[in-house]
């Protein structure tokens, strides 16, 4: 979760922590952040991203983002 922690530091947006659920439903984090953390996971792993995984579902939580990562990237 660190990792995921340190996406959201490099984002500007030190303020959301793993603690939070629905950071899109409940507009914690906007589809500019989305983007933003996308670019950041992508240049972390040196991959582009699948479309399929660049849904809001993915991104409510550290624990979704988590296995959006593991599943889009094999690991």
């Amino acid at each position: 979760m660190e990792e995921i922690k340190q996406f959201f530091i490099k984002i500007g947006r030190a303020d959301v922590d793993e603690n939070m659920r629905n950071l899109v439903s409940d507009n914690i984090i906007d589809s500019l952040d989305v983007m933003n953390l996308i670019n950041e996971i992508e240049k972390h792993y040196n991959k582009t991203l699948d479309s399929d995984f660049m849904r809001p579902m993915h991104f409510e939580s550290f624990e979704s983002i988590k296995q959006m990562i593991s599943k889009a990237f094999d690991l």
